[in-house]
Order: C-alpha cells, then sequence, then structure tokens
C-alpha cells in the first residue's frame, strides 16, 4: 500500500464487527487511535458540543497524553507507515483528510437506510432507559428523542433537523452527492462494502490483504431487517438520507 488506511464506522452499520475484521486484517501493522471526530448532536446545542469535546478529549488523553484532536492528527501524520490503519472511533473520512497530510484510503461499510434507521431508534432507545434517571439530562439528544417517542415520532425529529442528522453515511465518507461516484470511489476507497453482504466483504478483504479474514457474526441483522416499515415511515427515511440511498444501491450494484 502506498496509503494509509482510514476505519469509517458508520454507526449502525456493522461498525464493531468492521473493528473486528480489521483487526485481523491489519495484524502486524500498527495502528492509531483516533476518538469520534463527528456526531450530528452537535449541531443542536452548544451542551451537546461540550459534551462531544469533553468525551473526545477524554479518550485521547488516554492513549496519546494529550486531549487535543490536531496534536494527535500531528503524532499520525509524523509517525504512520504506509499500511497502517486510522481507526477506533466513529471516523468521518474528510476530518482525517483535512488533517492528516498523507495519502489516504478508507475502508468502510454501509447498510440499507432504512434497516439502519430502526437499529438506530431501537440503540438509542436501549440507551435512555438503561441510563440512571438522575444521568439522563447529561446524554446525547438522539437518546432523549428516542426514550420519548415512537418510531414515527423519532423520523419526525430527523426529518425537522434534517440539516444536522440527514445523509449520514455520506457525511461519513465525505461524499457530498456532486461528485461522481465511480471517481470519487477509486481515489479515496481501499475496500468497502454492505454489511448485508457481509460475507463477500470479508473475501474480498482477505484476497487483498493475502490472509483469511471472516466477518464476525451478526445475531440481529435478520431479526432488525424483518421488523415491519410502513410505507410512510419508508418515504420520510428517505427524505432524510437521499444521497445515503443512492450511495448504497449504486454500491449493492457493485459487489
Amino acid at each position: 500500500m502506498d496509503f494509509i488506511c482510514v476505519s469509517v464506522r458508520i454507526p449502525k452499520c456493522g461498525s464493531s464487527s468492521l473493528s473486528r475484521i480489521l483487526a485481523q486484517a491489519f495484524a502486524g501493522r500498527r495502528t492509531f487511535f483516533m476518538y469520534d471526530t463527528f456526531n450530528p448532536d452537535t449541531a443542536m446545542s452548544a451542551l451537546q458540543r461540550l459534551r462531544f469535546r469533553r468525551s473526545q478529549a477524554r479518550n485521547l488523553f488516554r492513549r496519546y497524553r494529550t486531549g487535543d484532536a490536531h496534536k494527535v492528527f500531528e503524532i499520525i501524520s509524523r509517525e504512520a507507515a504506509n499500511g497502517d490503519l486510522i481507526g477506533g472511533g466513529h471516523i468521518d473520512f474528510q476530518s482525517v483528510r483535512a488533517h492528516v497530510k498523507r495519502p489516504l484510503k478508507m475502508v468502510t461499510l454501509l447498510r440499507d437506510p432504512v434497516a439502519r434507521s430502526l437499529s438506530e431508534y431501537n440503540y438509542a432507545r436501549q440507551s435512555y432507559a438503561n441510563r440512571n434517571i438522575f444521568n439522563r439530562w447529561d446524554t446525547g439528544v438522539m437518546p432523549k428523542v428516542a426514550g420519548a417517542r415512537d418510531f414515527g415520532g423519532f423520523l419526525d425529529f430527523l426529518f425537522e433537523h434534517r440539516e444536522a442528522y440527514g445523509n449520514l453515511a455520506s457525511r461519513y465518507v465525505g461524499w457530498n452527492g456532486a461528485e461522481d461516484l465511480a471517481g470519487y470511489f477509486s481515489r479515496n476507497v481501499f475496500h468497502c462494502g454492505i454489511l448485508e453482504e457481509s460475507e463477500r466483504f470479508a473475501a474480498g478483504l482477505s484476497e487483498k490483504m493475502g490472509k483469511r479474514l471472516e466477518f464476525p457474526h451478526q445475531n440481529r441483522l435478520q431479526r432488525e431487517a424483518a421488523a415491519e416499515i410502513t410505507p410512510a415511515q419508508r418515504s420520510k427515511i428517505e427524505q432524510i438520507y437521499p444521497l445515503d440511498f443512492t450511495l448504497y444501491e449504486w454500491l449493492r450494484e457493485r459487489i
């Protein structure tokens, strides 16, 4: 490889499984930790921006003894070798490209935006329910909304604030809808796939890395995919994530 790889873990797209398979794939190479670089909640209030920076600083300090993300990016730019991996949190490709002055390509997984939306709601709702009632004030916007509304109400919130929450996958991979996808992927992607075809993803990555890799078992995928979505809910999801649908369908036709 004549570039550094970036693990782009899109929330509720098998991101934990992606981390595990990349740990296998890049065993023997150096992995540079970077905590979350993007959280749409930060567009909602100063409190959410403070929560995000606090969490980012704490996690980076544990690894690098500095909470300054810019300094961590400088360390990566200086120390990473071609073929190493940047991973850890939910990292968006644009943030890494803006701060690491080295050739980069991403590894990522996409998921059907409808299934991803339902999974995100269930995760956020459970996260809120699991919190101590006295600590619920110090949580993200989406868990609070999911904890108070049904799935339809959750989608209404995302639609109302779609400038902050819309086109999530596209924002993580850095595609704005204007550039030709074939050209963008050729320049910026080392390996990608869709969660629904995880075995193909693993087989392709195995070939590129020259070692046998297995994708961790997805024990909830079938159950979530089978959940009923009404036509009205699907229409709302399509309006919240139009670029994500384009991105997902384009990739699904080519794997």
